[in-house]
């Protein structure tokens, strides 16, 4: 679609500029665009959004996800912990696949979260009540 955007910078909570790639897709009746971050490291972010009339609303919603999500800090850290304390009561990422130890792993804050740093988490949380949902936002 002539000029609509490829890239988008955004900043994160650190002051660090986060590159994106847009991937836009028309499938006649959505329009569903993907962001990718741009980064050596091997767990990029990803966005999604959709939307029924337009791709620049579709440009909209994703700007405004990418800027919030960006801005917050889900867990704190400590020495030799990425995940040391949650800073919510909840936390989102993306689901990828570490192909070194060959497992499924998230990536929150921009980092690699491993099945056992879950594991850590989900210990420290013994007794509560979990609920997990998985979406193509």
């Amino acid at each position: 679609m002539k000029d609509f955007p490829e890239f988008d910078t955004f900043q994160d909570y650190r002051g660090k500029e986060v590159k994106f790639r847009y991937d836009l897709l028309d499938a006649g009746h959505i329009f569903s665009l993907r962001a990718r971050e741009i980064t050596k490291d091997d767990y990029p972010r990803q966005f999604c959004a959709y939307d029924s009339k337009s791709p620049v609303n579709a440009l909209a919603k994703i700007r405004d996800k990418i800027r919030e999500e960006l801005n917050k800090r889900y867990f704190s850290e400590e020495k030799g912990r990425s995940f040391a304390g949650m800073n919510f009561e909840y936390f989102r990422g993306n689901i990828t696949y570490d192909s070194d130890n060959a497992e499924a792993c998230l990536v929150v804050d921009g980092k690699k979260m491993s099945m056992y740093d879950l594991e850590q988490i989900f210990a420290t949380h013994e007794g509560f009540q979990i609920e997990i949902r998985i979406t193509e936002e």
